[in-house]
């Protein structure tokens, strides 16, 4: 029976399509570029600049709380304030611009890409199984970018975990099996709630891949 004219005409037009466009992301690529927080300290040099650097995490712990203050830590800020004062520099000023510098940083690690949205892409990484069933098949993980995320406090910014489901469970060998994942990209916060080795909290992913192909990294 010879097939009809439509189904031929069918034929070559399914022939026509292209191919999905896939494009391959690197995780730099999953955040949004980062801004420039030198201006306010180029007048300084390289051990000043490291100096005030260690000062400001010294001070920020010490805002934790008494369980992040140990001995000494007074007189560790005390002789880096006096030490860049020294210098003749304005230490409160150039700690206030560090302060605000690392607030927008630490923000916009945090945000997606709106422009990724709906795209197809391709992206490697390594499988952190949400549950495993008894065979070791998963069918929901956090795909992340090295072995070790998201094991200990604190996570990867919410941009560099993505959130995978897949249609049909996926075997693994245990922890952080490394594999090619393909899918269709969303911009769409999730939360689930992970154990670390030191403690166990929500994790908040602001991607989510769907449509997945998933291929053993080689």
């Amino acid at each position: 029976m010879r097939p009809s004219f439509l189904a031929c005409l069918f034929a070559v037009l399914l022939l026509a399509i292209p191919a999905r466009a896939e494009r391959t992301l690197t995780w730099e690529e999953l955040a949004p570029p980062l801004p420039d927080l030198s201006a306010p300290f180029e007048h300084m040099n390289d051990g000043q600049r490291d100096q005030l650097f260690e000062l400001y995490k010294l001070e920020e712990l010490r805002k934790k709380g008494k369980d992040r203050v140990w001995e000494g830590m007074d007189a560790q800020i005390h002789e880096a304030r006096t030490a860049l004062a020294a210098d003749k520099l304005e230490v409160d000023d150039l700690l206030a611009a560090l302060r605000s510098g690392m607030a927008e940083y630490n923000s916009l690690m945090s945000k997606p890409v709106a422009a990724l949205d709906g795209q197809e892409i391709r992206l490697p990484g390594y499988v952190l199984p949400l549950e495993f069933s008894d065979q070791l098949a998963v069918s929901e993980f956090f795909l992340v970018p090295y072995v070790g995320a998201c094991i200990h406090t604190p996570p990867p910014p919410a941009n560099q975990i993505i959130l995978v489901k897949l249609n049909q469970s996926y075997r693994v060998s245990g922890l952080y099996d490394a594999v090619w994942v393909s899918g269709r990209l969303k911009v769409v916060e999730s939360k689930r709630e992970l154990g670390y080795r030191d403690g166990s909290g929500k994790v908040t992913t602001t991607y989510e891949l769907e449509g997945v192909e998933i291929k053993p990294y080689e």
